[in-house]
């Protein structure tokens, strides 16, 4: 039976972070949410909106598939969602820590426990104790401070090869060529695409979705070794 309630954010469509991490079908349910405020509230591209409502469709379905009860509804707002879902399966409701600031606030608002995020390799927290009273922040600096406490391209101490990096070869422009370029892999729309194509909202701009977005773990990671391979 389950006993919680996971709460996942339409840019958090990730078994390995936070809340999810340690996510067990047999004590946690997993809630989605579709905002109309959200959705609405600026003239987003159509591509944009169907990419995230899509994604958030078929990762549900996946978390359906692994065993877990998932709610996924569409609400006028976040908060009236979380309050419907409140009022049906009660607390406690968790969430992976938000990126943004606004998101954070709202989560607090509606006495949802906020799971520290680690989907970048800086949480906010450790930025700003890095930041601390520095004069200025650069780039460089930043980047230096990473690659020393993560250890990422390092001998000991030293930068890999000896250099911290290769900003003069960077700044050159890519060799002129007439080799032609493969053309990205596209997804085949399905029904669930143009399921949610037919219901975005008047406010959005542009032309519909072609296929190019990947929508799934599995479009995502073949899109992946496309690049590397091609």
């Amino acid at each position: 039976m389950t006993s919680r309630t996971i709460w996942v954010l339409g840019d958090q469509l990730n078994r390995d972070i936070g809340a999810l991490g340690t996510a067990d079908p047999s004590r946690d349910r997993v809630l989605l949410i579709e905002s109309d405020a959200l959705l609405s509230g600026q003239p987003y591209h159509r591509q944009r909106l169907h990419f995230v409502i899509a994604s958030m469709r078929r990762f549900g379905g996946e978390l359906a598939a692994a065993g877990f009860a998932v709610d996924h509804r569409s609400a006028s707002t976040f908060g009236e969602g979380v309050a419907a879902h409140r009022k049906e399966y009660g607390d406690p409701i968790i969430a992976t820590e938000p990126n943004g600031r606004e998101m954070r606030s709202l989560l607090d608002r509606l006495g949802v426990e906020q799971v520290r995020s680690n989907q970048f390799l800086t949480h906010p927290d450790e930025f700003a104790d890095w930041a601390g009273d520095r004069p200025r922040l650069r780039m460089e600096d930043f980047y230096r401070w990473q690659r020393r406490r993560l250890g990422y391209l390092m001998d000991g101490d030293e930068p890999a090869g000896g250099r911290w990096n290769y900003d003069a070869e960077n700044r050159q422009p890519p060799p002129r060529s007439e080799r032609p370029w493969p053309p990205p892999p596209l997804s085949r729309l399905d029904e669930l695409d143009r399921e949610v194509i037919a219901a975005l909202p008047p406010t959005a701009v542009g032309a519909d979705p072609v296929g190019w977005w990947a929508t799934s773990r599995r479009a995502a990671l073949n899109r992946l070794r496309h690049f590397v391979d091609r």
